[in-house]
């Protein structure tokens, strides 16, 4: 019992950092525009199709295909929200849950009408490769998916706290209607904003595809778990999106390994309630101050 708790502990860990890099790019998009993204499961979905088209094309590592994926989802985060999103800027939460939603339906049947529905698959050599500390197993897709989301989240650290892009977006997160005032162009701010959030979705749909099959609905069996870890976390708090990856991967983890295969997702959903009822704002969230 003990090697499978602290297997399963491991294996937690390590599947979390996929959740956690997703949730970070919600949480910039959410921070800097106060507006929840739902297309971003399919945007994670053409991370996964255009790493597999960066294989198909050259034969190489799925893995090498990470400037090739970037350079891939900024443009199309560009198009998105030059297209869709700004005309949204400054409607309610509605409007962009709608249209958001409405993408999300887009870009799948897109992806179907590209690539058809056929399961397509990128091999590695490594996907089944793994390596011991001790009695325990860690498995290296995993590890690197794991180093890859601290590389990333550490270079938008940096990009927020010691640039002078990341100080604008900051101040048109806190007070966009100052920040123009003081002549931050806060549209460029919106749009960067944006193109790391759908960059981080395709990255982390990269950083899976050596584990799954690439299909247009592939997105859907990451959904509700991702969004749930962002919401344990505290919407719009980058700390709280990688806690609260981390934790919905440990709990996944424990559950499935120590009771059932079939418990996991009830396991994090439980966990939900259980935060949702003791803190609702989440780990790291901001709650309203009651008058």
């Amino acid at each position: 019992m003990t090697w499978v708790f602290f297997q399963s502990l491991i294996s937690g860990i390590l599947a979390g950092g996929v959740y956690a890099l997703f949730g970070v790019g919600i949480t910039i998009i959410f921070g800097v525009m106060k507006m929840v993204d739902f297309s971003a499961c399919t945007q994670l979905v053409w991370g996964m199709y255009f790493t597999w088209i960066f294989y198909s094309v050259t034969g190489l590592n799925c893995y090498l295909a990470i400037p090739f994926v970037v350079v891939c989802m900024g443009m199309l985060a560009w198009v998105v929200f030059k297209l869709i999103v700004r005309p949204l800027l400054g409607s309610d939460d509605t409007s962009f849950i709608l249209v958001t939603l409405g993408l999300s339906y887009f870009l799948q049947n897109f992806a179907e009408f590209v690539f058809s529905a056929d399961p397509k698959s990128v091999p590695s050599s490594i996907k089944t490769a793994s390596f011991f500390i001790g009695e325990y197993s860690i498995g290296l897709p995993r590890l690197i998916a794991f180093f890859v989301m601290v590389l990333l989240v550490f270079a938008v650290y940096m990009l927020l706290n010691k640039t002078t892009l990341g100080r604008a977006m900051r101040a048109t997160a806190e007070k966009p209607e100052v920040a123009q005032m003081l002549g931050i162009n806060t549209s460029k701010t919106f749009t960067i904003a944006f193109m790391i959030g759908v960059i981080f979705a395709g990255v982390s749909g990269l950083l899976i595809t050596p584990l799954y099959y690439v299909t247009p609905t592939a997105g859907s069996m990451f959904r509700t778990t991702a969004y749930i870890a962002v919401i344990i976390g505290g919407l719009g708090d980058i700390k709280g999106a990688l806690v609260g990856g981390i934790t919905v991967g440990v709990i996944e983890a424990l559950v499935t390994g120590m009771i059932s295969n079939d418990l996991g997702p009830v396991g994090v959903g439980l966990a939900l309630l259980l935060v949702l009822y003791l803190r609702p704002q989440g780990f790291f969230g901001k709650g309203e101050r009651r008058a």
